[in-house]
């Protein structure tokens, strides 16, 4: 049987910051995507072409949030709402993005048939 990948989906955090309470979904980057997205934050010398080359795939993979300008209109989830933004808070949102991206979570322990971990079962273990 197939394995069938699919893109994951990350719910970015801004508690602790003064963003708190700004709700951001956003689908992953494949690997190329990825090495570009890193390709365009390093320094060069086409000015600010890697920025808005930045700003638009965080725009093409941007699913959601709760963002409303001062007037309380919905921010839309495009490379001309993010346009509107503050360019530090664009900035910040990105970080955290690239930041869930490179984080890998911690692997789940599969549980023995006797229900202790494995590793506990063969430790060997004496009172001294």
């Amino acid at each position: 049987m197939a394995f069938k990948r699919k893109r994951k989906i990350y719910k970015l955090d801004f508690g602790g910051t003064e963003y708190e309470g700004l709700e951001v979904k956003v689908q992953g980057l494949t690997t190329g995507e990825y090495l570009e997205i890193v390709s365009l934050s390093a320094p060069g010398t086409e000015g600010d072409k890697e920025t808005e080359g930045m700003l638009r795939m965080f725009a093409e993979h941007l699913i959601f949030w709760n963002l409303t300008d001062e007037a309380d209109a919905p921010v839309p989830t495009t490379f001309e709402g993010i346009k509107t933004n503050d360019f530090i808070m664009n900035m910040m949102i990105i970080n955290a993005w690239t930041d869930a991206l490179t984080s890998v979570p911690a692997a789940t322990e599969k549980k023995s048939p006797v229900g202790e971990s494995p590793l506990v079962a063969t430790i060997p273990t004496e009172i001294l």
